[in-house]
């Protein structure tokens, strides 16, 4: 669904082409869909209270797609960024692919998080507590577990300090027999769901596989994602003018449909009017 090129040559994006989207295909650990389902405080809630341990945690406010700037005018755009009931923030990114480095990046997101969250003048022991919690499609430390948490050790005696600091990753691929498990299963499975312990991921996950409403909440999330990346296409192809952006910002949005399995190469391709190799390269560069 959007521009196309004929006889060689790329028209711009302004119309859509529609593309046939796979809505069976949806899992919450997939981009699009965990963007829409961030939307929900209790889904957040359900999902933190697993990761983090605490069956009492309350969520106060979660700010899907919350967007921190650096001084330097870089930014980053959180997958998802909740507050808890004691002031604790908890930036809690889907990752399908293993093309960073997430201990590095955990680290830039806390710092982002902690200064854009404080104010002058705060005394340090009132400087926010930030976690970091990557859920992963892949063993993001290699060793088999379900769930990671990285703290600050002294290395002579083994202390742990505490700083405020948190990190948390997922490996969503474990079947270990751990609540942590059950709940990445309904994450990473397109059928499956599990109504008894994880009864809003389960609710908001079929409301958005199996509902009219739910497939119109996913429509206008591509179109925003389209608008996003049309704009991001225009910054980078100035030289070639609007059209070439929006051809740019087009791809983009295919691209990423077909990484969360939403749409097949094939046709991506015929979608953009490009052969699908283009998509394939496309698709191997972003990761």
């Amino acid at each position: 669904m959007m521009g196309e090129r004929r006889g060689g040559k790329r028209k711009g994006g302004g119309r859509m082409v529609q593309t046939r989207l796979d809505m069976g295909a949806l899992k919450p650990i997939d981009d699009l869909m965990f963007r829409v389902m961030a939307q929900s405080k209790d889904f957040c809630e359900e999902v933190l209270r697993v990761l983090l341990e605490d069956p009492g945690l309350t969520v106060v406010e979660c700010t899907p797609q919350s967007a921190v700037t650096n001084p330097h005018g870089r930014s980053v755009v959180l997958d998802a960024l909740c507050e808890l009931s004691g002031g604790r923030l908890v930036d809690v990114e889907a990752q399908r692919t293993d093309r960073d480095d997430l201990q590095r990046r955990a680290r830039y997101h806390a710092s982002l998080v902690t200064a854009d969250r404080t104010r002058p003048g705060t005394p340090f022991k009132d400087v926010p507590d930030v976690c970091v919690a990557f859920v992963c499609e892949f063993d993001p430390l290699g060793e088999g577990r379900s769930l990671y948490h990285v703290d600050r050790v002294v290395r002579e005696s083994g202390r742990t300090l505490e700083n405020g600091l948190s990190e948390v990753y997922v490996n969503a691929l474990a079947r270990d027999g751990t609540d942590v498990s059950a709940l990445m299963r309904v994450f990473t499975e397109a059928e499956a769901y599990d109504e008894e312990r994880f009864p809003e991921t389960s609710r908001v996950k079929r409301r958005l596989r199996e509902t009219e409403e739910g497939r119109k909440d996913m429509g206008s999330v591509i179109e925003e994602i389209r608008a996003e990346c049309i704009a991001e296409g225009k910054a980078e192809g100035k030289a070639e003018g609007i059209v070439e952006g929006e051809v740019r910002g087009t791809l983009k949005t295919l691209v990423r449909l077909v990484r969360d399995g939403l749409v097949s190469v094939q046709d991506a391709a015929a979608s953009a009017g490009v052969d699908a190799d283009e998509i394939r390269r496309t698709l191997a560069a972003e990761g």
